[in-house]
């Protein structure tokens, strides 16, 4: 069956066919050795074969023919248009498609639309992996009126044999998840999931066969929507739906249908018009959360709250303002009494904590709000943990405690930085009775100076691990500590742990205390990385952020949530662009904020 059918045809009277001939069959520019349509040529899935490399890589004067699938010449595009073969030669290891890399404005002029068959005679050259012709010698329009049937591919056999449909007009006819918008506004490029979105294996198991079989299915299921386009920065920014965002879970309306080419490790789809896929909200954004209790804790990583300007923070002032105006209304809409914050400057003037109360009393209209105060140690990370509460609400018991522990204070080798933030505790007293909350902020898992265990293992846990785990050997410690210095057994250990539901660390603090979002929530994630590659396929949303409690604290626990106004939001909403950042708590952080509602009794 032929890949194309031909347009219906309007029937002309002789005269005006002859006057129309020269203009519709054929038009050639440059080279004659190109030959005339309908001569021998090579045809397009000989020049793609059934490797990764095409046998005529470097070859030049290569002739070929096809119909035009997908049109992008202009210089805001992709510089060139995607051709397949009339008929293909049934072989599915074989590509029927190429992209002839021409801009319209190049020579010699060449620009053929949607539709047109073409001969063209050019370089083959595997541009970064993506077989295609370039430095074109001749085209020829040969005849025009087709219309590009897509081929109907599904998400697992098209990341089973990717290179087999490079330069080819396909359509996923199954429903399609938003899964990842971190490129979106840099590069106009959306991660879709077949089937919805994707969880991070070990969110939802331990490491074992189980989580493998979770990341092959992530892997398998998942296509990158790009813009069409090679520029950065796109203006406006493409796939935003209504409301101005993107939300993961949120669906695209329609098939996708577009060519596939390769750039940057990634088979790609690219439509023909971009702003032809639509999306339709399937994740509505949350207005507040669902608190219940006498008393709130909350746990918030505020994305380098830095108020000296161009660190990890905000470069500019205005940017620090909506950074600060952002993060008062996230933390304001929690309700929360007592927040730990973390990856707030580590500054010893202590600028960014109190700039950041002063804001929440402004916008409150008193000063209720404050900080715990200064501790006796902090070590040399750039960043630090905070705890705020209401002083209208609860009153502190003793001094804020801290710990100076290799488990913290060691520096990797060819690291400045130590491998973690130490804890941050506090014992506070509500209608007379106390409890004390840990604020925590663990080593990430970025691989800079991880040596011996502390190296990627390759179970999806990334680097730093063993470390992670130590320090919450050193937590519960610390737990045990504090419940003999205070008399009182009611401690929740709260922060960005980063580490998911069922790593190594978090399974380590449910020996001793109970999971209280694990135990709430049916859905955990507060956090998405969508970084998919062979290598490393562990990808999706998962619970980064935590707060866990002995069980007697445990027992006074009325409801645990996530509050979801960050990590399903697009990074471009957030508080680096003061032009387009989302309205309210939206986008404050990459973080979800946690929230435990008590009735202490």
């Amino acid at each position: 069956m032929s890949l194309f059918r031909k347009k219906k045809k309007v029937i002309l009277s002789s005269v005006i066919m002859i006057a129309l001939l020269a203009m519709l069959l054929p038009l050639s520019v440059a080279a004659d050795e190109h030959g005339v349509c309908g001569d021998p040529f090579t045809p397009i899935y000989e020049i793609q074969g059934d490797g990764e490399d095409s046998p005529f890589n470097g070859d030049e004067g290569v002739v070929t023919e096809g119909i035009v699938t997908v049109n992008l010449q202009g210089s805001s595009q992709l510089s060139g248009f995607f051709i397949q073969d009339r008929k293909g030669d049934g072989d599915p290891a074989t590509s029927d498609g190429l992209f002839v890399y021409h801009r319209d404005s190049w020579s010699p002029s060449f620009t053929p639309a949607v539709g047109d068959l073409v001969r063209v005679q050019g370089e083959i050259d595997e541009q970064f992996g993506n077989t295609q012709m370039e430095s074109l010698d001749a085209g020829t329009i040969c005849d025009t009126g087709f219309q590009p049937v897509a081929t109907n591919v599904f998400a697992r056999d098209f990341n089973a044999n990717a290179e087999a449909y490079e330069g080819m007009y396909v359509r996923f006819p199954r429903p399609m998840a938003v899964t990842d918008t971190y490129n979106q506004h840099r590069y106009g490029e959306v991660w879709l999931g077949e089937k919805g979105v994707v969880e991070q294996p070990t969110n939802e198991f331990p490491v074992g066969l189980d989580a493998d079989a979770l990341a092959a299915d992530n892997m398998a299921r998942s296509v990158l929507l790009d813009d069409s386009s090679t520029w950065s920065n796109p203006d406006p920014v493409p796939y935003t739906r209504e409301g101005g965002t993107l939300r993961l879970g949120d669906k695209a309306k329609n098939p996708l249908v577009g060519a596939i080419n390769y750039s940057f490790g990634y088979y790609r789809i690219q439509p023909q018009d971009p702003s032809s896929v639509r999306f339709v909200p399937q994740n509505a954004r949350p207005v507040e959360p669902n608190t219940k209790g006498d008393l709130v804790v909350a746990s918030a990583n505020v994305l380098n709250y830095w108020t000296t300007l161009g660190g990890r923070g905000a470069d500019t002032p205005e940017q620090l303002a909506v950074q600060t105006e952002k993060l008062v209304a996230e933390l304001l809409g929690t309700g929360a009494d007592i927040i730990g914050l973390q990856e707030i400057e580590n500054d010893p003037t202590h600028t960014p904590i109190l700039t950041l109360v002063a804001a929440l009393n402004a916008a409150e209209g008193a000063d209720v709000w404050t900080w715990i105060g200064e501790l006796d140690y902090y070590n040399s990370y750039p960043i630090r943990n905070e705890i705020i509460y209401r002083s209208d609400r609860v009153t502190p018991v003793g001094d804020p405690v801290t710990i100076a522990d290799p488990a913290f204070d060691t520096i990797p080798p060819d690291r400045t930085d130590p491998v973690g933030r130490p804890p941050v505790a506090q014992t506070f007293e509500f209608n007379g009775e106390t409890f004390t909350v840990i604020n925590n902020h663990f080593k990430s898992k970025g691989c800079s100076g991880a040596s011996g265990l502390d190296e990627d293992q390759g179970d999806g846990q990334s680097c730093f691990n063993a470390t992670r785990v130590g320090q919450a050997e050193r937590v519960l410690e610390m737990v045990e500590d504090l419940i003999t210095e205070t008399g009182d057994p009611d401690v929740m250990v709260i922060g960005d742990l980063n580490s998911y539901l069922d790593e190594d660390p978090v399974l380590t603090f449910e020996t001793e205390l109970v999971n209280l979002v694990r135990e709430w929530d049916n859905d955990p994630y507060s956090y998405n990385y969508f970084a998919p590659s062979l290598s490393a396929p562990w990808i999706g949303r998962g619970l980064l952020d935590h707060a866990l409690a002995t069980p007697s604290m445990a027992d006074q626990v009325k409801r645990t949530e996530v509050w979801h106004i960050n990590a399903d939001e697009p990074r471009f909403l957030d508080w680096y662009d003061p032009d387009v950042v989302a309205p309210g708590p939206y986008r404050a952080s990459d973080h979800d904020p946690v929230i435990v509602s008590l009735n202490l009794k």
